[in-house]
């Protein structure tokens, strides 16, 4: 996740689907280094943008509509 570049006006937003060590996990919150995920438990935990794998093409983006 670390690789996706986004535009100066553009924010993932949260609640997506990523991989995490083979398995699918629920991100809650990104960060500037790590991501906040669900883990099997329900417990939240952080995970460096590196460790994570997302589709970059089917993250959820969206323009904060700077002036």
């Amino acid at each position: 996740m670390s690789e996706v570049e986004l535009d100066e006006d553009e924010v993932l937003i949260d609640g997506f689907e990523a991989v995490l060590e083979g398995e699918k996990v629920r991100i809650t919150a990104v960060l500037e280094r790590t991501c906040v995920y669900v883990d099997r438990g329900g417990d939240r935990r952080l995970a460096r943008k590196e460790e994570l794998w997302v589709e970059a093409d089917k993250l959820p983006i969206r323009s904060r509509g700077l002036a």
